[in-house]
């Protein structure tokens, strides 16, 4: 009888053993980790980091080349009501234009339609995070330096938020129906 218990608490063992080894997994990184050396011009989650905040744990993806070389902001004579311009807007700019203005073909739309590098959630960058785009366009890459690009950021609703990224880099309040260049960004 004891060989029994013996032999029945030896199996016990044993297969506790194996359970316990099949059920853990060996450490593997987290794909939603950011890494510490995360720097302005590295690749990552489907485009180039463009800015990082003070946390290091948010900022912009830009895409890595231009999604069109001359489009209109879209919806001259519509209010959209896309006002504002700070880092971290962008993305309620762009929603703002397109539930305003509807189907068609204008930057913030072609920036939401985008699928790039397995992503779906491209935006038309607000004033400031346009800016920041030309604050560090040599780090980004693809850039055409004698032109013009939108922003999401709306002036009045006949104009809106437009950046040369010539080497002074000024922002002007340009015609919505002017054919600028698009660089779609993304949040992380």
């Amino acid at each position: 009888m004891n060989k029994i218990i013996f032999s029945t608490v030896k199996i016990f063992v044993v297969l506790s053993l194996v359970f316990t080894t099949v059920g853990c997994k060996k450490d593997e990184p987290d794909p939603n980790a950011i890494p510490d050396n995360l720097k302005i011009g590295m690749e990552f989650r489907g485009g180039i980091v463009a800015y990082i905040d003070s946390t290091r744990q948010h900022g912009l993806i830009a895409a890595p080349s231009d999604q069109s070389n001359g489009i209109e902001w879209g919806g001259y004579g519509i209010t959209t009501n896309a006002k504002d311009s700070i880092i971290g807007v962008g993305q309620n700019n762009s929603n703002a234009i397109i539930l305003a203005i509807g189907s068609g073909n204008y930057a913030a739309k072609l920036c939401d339609d985008l699928v790039l590098n397995d992503s779906t959630d491209w935006f038309l960058p607000s004033r400031d995070e346009l800016n920041q785009l030309y604050v560090n366009r040599f780090e980004i890459g693809g850039f055409d330096e004698s032109a013009f690009y939108w922003s999401s950021s709306e002036y009045t609703n006949n104009s809106a938020w437009a950046q040369n990224f010539s080497y002074s880099g000024p922002r002007y309040c340009a015609q919505k129906n002017q054919l600028y260049k698009v660089r779609a960004v993304r949040y992380f």
